[in-house]
This record gives C-alpha cells, sequence and structure tokens, in this order.
C-alpha cells in the first residue's frame, strides 16, 4: 500500500529529522518498522490477521496499530485507489 501523511510533520519520522516531531525515540523506531510494514501489506486483512499489530477500527473510516505500550498510529484507508492508499492522520497517546 502507499503511505501518505496528513501532517507532513510526521513525514520526520523517516528522516533525520525526526527528534523535530517530539516523539520518543521509542515510537519513532517503532513507527519506521511499522510504516515499513504497511508499505509491504497488499490489503487490509493483512493488517487484521498481524495479530501483533492489535490492529483496531475506530469511529468513523479511522484505524489504528499499536506503536507501544502508550501510543497508536491512527489512519485511514483508501480502497478506491490502486493500490490502496493509507493516510496517516496522527499518533495517539491513549494515557
Amino acid at each position: 500500500m502507499e503511505v501518505e501523511f496528513a501532517d507532513k510533520k510526521l513525514s520526520l519520522v523517516e528522516t533525520v529529522d525526526a527528534p523535530k516531531t517530539k516523539l520518543p525515540i521509542s515510537v519513532i523506531e517503532s513507527m519506521r518498522n511499522k510504516l515499513q510494514f504497511l508499505r509491504n501489506v497488499p490489503d487490509e486483512r493483512s493488517l487484521r490477521n498481524w495479530r501483533s499489530l492489535h490492529y483496531e477500527r475506530m469511529e468513523g473510516e479511522e484505524k489504528s496499530i499499536r506503536l507501544n505500550d502508550q501510543f497508536r498510529l491512527i489512519f485511514t484507508i483508501d480502497t478506491e485507489c490502486n493500490p490502496n492508499k493509507i493516510k496517516v492522520l496522527r499518533v495517539w497517546n491513549h494515557d
């Protein structure tokens, strides 16, 4: 799937400017790994089947995966595109 960012500041996570996001280092590392995984999955079924992601549907069209015990990556999936497109909305601190 293709990945795009609603907040351009979050796209810095994949660059050397990642500290500008003000996210903890563990969250940055986890987000890099999860984004790489999201780019390689063919569709939403893979996200549901991969239990360690703790994939959840949220309100509306939003979905999320766990980055660590405290943070989740919130996104939407556009299935009208080929390949599907994930739009990263925010990183949510649920504490």
